[in-house]
């Protein structure tokens, strides 16, 4: 027969039982109270037994006007001690009155006050210990993640509770820049100043570090994190008490403290004035909507309560992603449409654009991971750049008044195909701005680095390699990349479109460049666990960065700028750049060419135009590439260089 399981008491179950074990212990107290007066446990007490019965109603009976008994145990703290001083104390108290009245000469006159001390340590100890035991001190404690409460305010006393009262982790020290609280214990966990961290977390074993620090300014935060980054513990961050009350009832929720934390920059508010001109009242068409980039941009143009939003992709189940997270938590006054097309179809985007009256068009849809475009040059071309020709070729015979060109940093003097596809694009838009004879329509491009987490961004290749126990693996020492969140950079293009007037290269402050090196360090830590090598039996939190050299076509260090012909605008975080183009006979001449030859896998042709309109590019192929392989078949090799022919840029 299958084991019965007991049912956990019911409440009243359980006050019944601590009146029960309350009006025991009670008398015992009383008891022990008379013999350590008389110095002899072995007295007779007979001729005043009746003062046990008596201590134990009065007792339990006041406990239980104090509320003593509605206390849950494992929660109970220090407020809740009042009731069990002020029940003894009447305890005492009736004990004295009634001897006193009956005349019981034998009870000594001092044994109520001992006998009070004695039952406050029984009683109160005893919720204590069973508070202790809920906290996990005797039955878990080894088991609980050790952690350290950065912050010894208000907010860190509370998190500090809560996490007691858990069973998940195990508060061991509180961290603090004030020195003067230095050596002070709250809820029996010691402070230390914010100097000797290392130590302090190799001593105490610590895992984590909880921000509990609400109120500081993002200055002082990146400060902090920027010296708990070099530790090998995660860091969260918790909300403040006044969220803990208003949202989760004291549940301290934490928030993993992530690489786009590590690296904050100093954000600037959006200016709401650019982003409403922009979008209100608008029908705005996004391509590569389903993308990192493309949906974000959606996100904040939705926000803005534009009239109709389009999203066009050819990534079925990320549109469908997409629609459902913008259907449910979007702006019901905006219409939201969902295509899937591809912007090498002309003539479906000419009739998108017309049948749904659109106005802006946002251009995201592109391919973007440099070692993949590199080995696939002839779709990485012919979405680029082709793709870029029939996009701004439907805006132009469209009623539509705006194009907004996602670039890239890749397209300054570029050393692979991707950045050279992008620099092509730009010289695409700047020449449809230029040919315009009334310049009613406003073509424009916004060029910035690396987005965290985007699909082609080294974060999310980091973290796996960390989850799997490494090694991390990074090009090159001296690698740099600037990056940027997805939310700012989003934000910022749209901005950038609206101050628009015709052929600007909108550039993004993407702040200082960060060495991938410190970058891929920076994660380790962030998970726990320490930069190798390490030999032995402390190896197993260890992961060590593998430097594996450039790949085909990447650069050492990445620009923003061509030249220094470069202005500031009415927002700090966006900056004009003017670059040289060439004319619109080029363009035509260029993009015709491209399509007929990618249409033929003409990869010498691709090669050719590349290197003739991209300012110092030079093509560099590797024999093993399937664009090589494919030129070779169709006897092309002669004409293609191979990659230990030419020395890499």
């Amino acid at each position: 027969m299958p084991e019965i399981e007991p049912k956990p008491l019911s409440d009243r179950n359980k006050r019944l039982l601590l009146m029960l074990v309350d009006a025991l212990t009670l008398p015992f107290a009383l008891w022990v109270a008379v013999a350590l007066r008389y110095g002899d446990f072995y007295m007779d007490m007979s001729a005043f037994w009746w003062l046990f019965p008596v201590v134990s109603v009065v007792g339990v009976l006041s406990f239980r006007k104090f509320d003593l008994y509605r206390a849950i145990v494992r929660y109970i703290g220090p407020s809740s001690m009042l009731p069990v001083l002020k029940g003894a104390a009447l305890a005492a108290v009736a004990v004295s009155l009634v001897a006193y009245a009956v005349g019981a000469v034998t009870f000594p006159r001092s044994a109520p006050v001992i006998f009070w001390f004695i039952a406050v340590i029984l009683i109160g100890g005893g919720r204590a210990a069973i508070r202790a035991y809920f906290y996990g001190l005797f039955n878990n404690y080894l088991l609980r993640e050790k952690v350290a409460i950065y912050g010894a305010g208000d907010s860190g006393a509370q998190l500090a509770i809560a996490l007691l009262n858990g069973e998940e982790y195990m508060p061991v020290a509180f961290i603090d820049d004030n020195r003067n609280l230095r050596r002070n214990t709250i809820h029996g966990v010691r402070v230390y100043d914010a100097q000797n961290l290392e130590r302090l977390v190799q001593d105490l074993d610590i895992r984590r570090i909880l921000l509990a620090l609400p109120s500081i300014t993002a200055d002082r935060r990146r400060h902090v994190l920027e010296r708990l980054s070099s530790l090998p513990v995660q860091i969260s961050t918790v909300p403040g008490i006044r969220h803990l009350v208003a949202e989760t009832g004291f549940t301290p929720v934490m928030k993993e403290v992530g690489i786009a934390d590590i690296l904050g920059r100093d954000t600037v508010p959006p200016d709401e004035a650019l982003l409403k001109n922009a979008i209100a009242g608008k029908n705005i068409l996004v391509t590569g909507a389903a993308g990192t980039i493309g949906s974000e941009i959606c996100r904040k143009i939705l926000a803005r309560k534009p009239s109709r939003l389009v999203l066009y992709d050819n990534s079925e189940f990320g549109l469908y992603q997409l629609e459902q997270e913008l259907r449910n938590g979007g702006n019901p006054d905006t219409e939201v449409i969902v295509l899937l097309g591809s912007i090498l179809n002309q003539g479906h985007l000419l009739k998108v654009l017309n049948s749904f009256s659109i106005n802006a068009v946002y251009h995201a849809a592109a391919y973007k991971h440099v070692p993949l475009v590199e080995q696939n040059i002839i779709e990485g071309v012919r979405n680029n750049v082709v793709g870029t020709w029939q996009v701004a070729l439907a805006v132009a015979q469209s009623a539509a008044s705006e194009l907004v060109l996602i670039s890239s940093d890749k397209a300054v003097r570029p050393t692979n195909v991707m950045g050279a596809s992008k620099r092509l694009a730009e010289l695409i838009v700047q020449g449809f701005a230029e040919n315009q004879q009334t310049g009613e329509k406003r073509y424009s491009m916004v060029r910035f680095g690396n987005v965290l987490r985007s699909s082609g961004s080294v974060v999310p290749l980091f973290e796996s390699q960390i989850r799997a126990g490494g090694p991390v693996t990074v090009t090159h020492p001296e690698t740099t990349r600037y990056f940027m969140t997805c939310e700012e950079a989003s934000e910022l293009v749209i901005q950038a479109g609206a101050m628009a007037q015709g052929g600007e290269i909108f550039v993004l402050d993407m702040g200082e460049p960060v060495l991938i090196r410190k970058l891929a360090e920076k994660m380790i830590h962030l998970h726990g666990k320490t930069v190798g090598p390490v030999e032995g039996a402390d190896a197993a939190g260890v992961i060590e960065i593998d430097y594996i050299g450039l790949r085909p076509g990447e650069k050492l260090i990445e620009e923003l700028v061509i030249g220094e012909n470069i202005t500031g605008t009415r927002h700090k975080k966006i900056q004009q750049a003017r670059e040289a183009g060439i004319s619109w006979d080029e363009v035509e001449n260029l993009c015709e060419a491209l399509a007929a030859a990618c249409e033929q896998a003409d990869y010498h042709t691709v090669k050719l135009l590349l290197e003739k309109y991209v300012t110092g590019y030079t093509m560099v192929a590797d024999a093993s590439d399937p664009g090589f392989v494919l030129a070779k078949a169709q006897g092309q090799n002669d004409n293609v260089t191979r990659l230990g022919d030419h020395q890499k840029p």
